[in-house]
């Protein structure tokens, strides 16, 4: 039997095949179920992207181990014949469950995906889950009526999809969507357009009227953490729409997650210490979010756009709310087209990020791994240290004596460097070996490590700041643990 030396233990991975975006986040009891974008027969056969589906036990002694059920639905209806693309899940509350048979517990909403003649064509389409917690994960069935949105409005590109939903503040009791979008064809040329999002609104979960994409106001807004008070791209994928109570201010605020593609990487030459230049949007599908108050399809930004994770794989992050002042989010640690990775040989590509709960305090989202004490698995461990006044330098080394990454903080400019050996933006130091470092700010604080198999996490300083990858040992040898 092949060793699985890249496998995690605390992340979820494909059994085999192609894994990317999380999809359908819902918390059933103590048990969080995700459901991820899926391609069992990659790279063998031509692309059949479905839903997986995997529960993660919050407590008990498998807590945080995430375990495989049965896959959730695959491609094959006329309307998602090539696939059955991004979305989420919502509970059914109890005064809609009569409308739909009454058994339904969980309504996932994704975009269907069919290739035609003409072209793409995208539709928002609804599946309803009974008996979640059922020995198998539940019974899923798609409504009769699909798709439940069926067409765009006119102005944009059949690139429409990945929709996300949740409660309405601003009507009690019925439900907004919001949806990634691309306008026209920009200065870019065929297929390069402007990302967008826009907005539905539903009092049943199954009849959806559009309520025009979102505009933004940003003449009140303080900078964020990235170069941009609001982020161009081609086309904004997997947008997040949630509701939380700032934990500094007390104040209700609406926090949208984006991800735009296109972006153009920028180095910041640091005012206070012109030697040292901090890295933005190293990737070009990027992800990050805004703050501020959505007002019926304008959103009033408050503080612009910060990326959310300055790592080398992050992106289609999926969040739920837990609390009114807290969420739960994983997201894809891998890029769009980044799939020649070494996992491969072992029939499998891709994982997420470890479940995180995340926070708003002064504007600025906080993250916070949430996994066992001790992590007890023989390719896991911790690394820790303080990031304060001396610098730190710190490698992860496999059993081959091979540096895999190194992780270098610079007190007196506050950063905190993280390289990988290899990857797609490596850079040959003139030793022969190539390294891809990313530069980024971060606060005095704890430093964290999580090393899972092919899986790195680092949560750095008070601020949350947080860089994902992944990073493979050399064939055949394991992580030293420090």
């Amino acid at each position: 039997m092949a060793q699985h030396h890249y496998r995690p233990a605390y992340h979820v991975s494909p059994p085999q095949g192609r894994l990317n975006d999380p999809n359908g986040l819902f918390l059933s009891g103590t048990t969080v179920h995700v459901h991820y974008q899926h391609d069992p027969v990659f790279p063998h056969a031509a692309k059949r992207t479905g839903w997986g589906h995997a529960a993660i036990p919050l407590t008990g002694p498998r807590a945080f181990v995430p375990h495989h059920l049965p896959a959730a639905m695959e491609p094959g209806y006329p309307y998602d014949a090539h696939g059955c693309y991004s979305g989420c899940a919502v509970r059914i509350p109890d005064h809609l469950r009569g409308e739909y048979g009454g058994s339904a517990e969980v309504a996932l909403f994704y975009t269907g995906n069919l290739k035609t003649e003409r072209g793409r064509q995208a539709s928002q389409n609804l599946t309803l889950l009974d008996d979640p917690d059922g020995p198998l994960g539940g019974v899923y069935r798609r409504v009769e009526h699909n798709p439940v949105i069926a067409t765009r409005p006119e102005g944009f590109t059949p690139h429409y999809r990945d929709p996300h939903v949740g409660p309405d503040p601003e009507r009690p009791g019925a439900w907004r969507m919001v949806l990634g979008a691309q306008r026209g064809e920009g200065e870019g040329g065929p297929g390069r357009g402007e990302g967008t999002a826009v907005l539905y609104r539903s009092v049943n979960l199954r009849d959806w009227e559009f309520a025009g994409p979102l505009d933004f106001d940003t003449s009140g807004a303080v900078p964020g953490d990235a170069p941009d008070l609001l982020p161009d791209g081609y086309m904004w994928e997997c947008p997040n729409l949630i509701r939380l109570i700032d934990r500094r201010t007390g104040e209700d605020m609406d926090v949208l997650v984006i991800c735009p593609q296109g972006l153009d990487e920028v180095e910041e030459v640091l005012p206070e210490n012109p030697d040292v230049m901090v890295t933005h949007y190293a990737s070009a599908d990027q992800c990050g979010y805004l703050v501020g108050h959505l007002e019926g399809t304008t959103f009033r930004v408050t503080r612009g756009f910060s990326e959310l994770d300055y790592g080398h794989e992050f992106y289609a992050p999926h969040l739920i709310p837990e609390s009114p002042d807290a969420a739960l989010m994983l997201a894809w640690m891998g890029q769009p087209a980044q799939d020649d990775k070494p996992s491969l040989a072992e029939g499998w590509v891709h994982m997420l990020t470890c479940l995180r709960r995340l926070t708003l305090v002064g504007g600025r989202l906080r993250q916070e791994p949430l996994l066992p004490a001790r992590l007890d698995a023989p390719n896991a461990f911790r690394l820790t240290a303080s990031l304060g006044g001396e610098d730190i330098d710190k490698r992860l080394v496999d059993t081959a004596g091979e540096t895999q990454v190194r992780l270098a903080y610079e007190a007196a400019a506050g950063v905190l460097s993280v390289g990988r050996r290899g990857g797609h933006a490596a850079l040959d130091r003139g030793d022969g070996n190539a390294w891809d470092t990313r530069t980024f700010r971060v606060e005095p604080g704890p430093l964290e490590v999580i090393v899972d198999g092919a899986a790195v996490e680092i949560f750095a300083g008070t601020s949350g700041v947080t860089a994902s990858l992944q990073a493979f040992c050399t064939p055949g040898a394991s992580w030293r643990h420090p």
